[in-house]
């Protein structure tokens, strides 16, 4: 009789569950879903300001703490940066050669489910070349690849290139 009912339990918890998993997102209140989407959207522009912020202060530590553990990096002429500590390195060694001033503009954001995000900027800004001190416009296109993890959003994939005409 016990086995009965655990077997009755069960079936009838993964008939609520499939009930559950079969809604579709047309299912749920409108207001509830524009909430939601505004605020992850504005979870990710801080995560965003957070980054200009710490790229402008040339803050490795607050930088690779936006990053997930198994991120990447995609930097122009740069071997991709493979996982946190090669994340760390890279910064560690642009903040060795460059000081920036920048700022970010968001042109996308798209939300692809509750974990996993991307976004699309251009910045614009100051380069410095802390080996002679020449000051250089700066002027980039970004992809992010974004997942949240323990609720918070972090950056699991980074990509850039110059908008600028390459120097002559």
């Amino acid at each position: 009789m016990k086995n009965y009912f655990a077997l009755a339990l069960t079936c009838l918890s993964l008939q609520v569950v499939s009930a559950a998993l079969a809604q579709s997102p047309h299912d749920v209140p409108s207001s509830y879903s524009h909430q939601y989407d505004a605020q992850q959207r504005r979870e990710i522009e801080q995560l965003l300001k957070n980054y200009e912020r710490s790229l402008n202060a040339g803050d490795v530590g607050g930088i690779v703490q936006l990053y997930t553990d198994d991120a990447v990096l995609l930097a122009p002429e740069a071997p991709s940066a493979v996982g946190i500590r090669a994340v760390r390195n890279a910064y560690t060694g642009i903040f060795q050669a460059i000081a920036l001033n920048i700022s970010f503009d968001i042109a996308e954001v798209k939300l692809l489910s509750p974990e996993w995000a991307f976004l699309r900027s251009s910045s614009k800004g100051a380069v410095k070349i802390l080996a002679n001190g020449a000051q250089v416009a700066g002027s980039n296109q970004e992809l992010f690849v974004l997942h949240k993890s323990q609720g918070r959003w972090k950056i699991a994939r980074y990509s850039f290139s110059s908008v600028l005409p390459p120097a002559k």
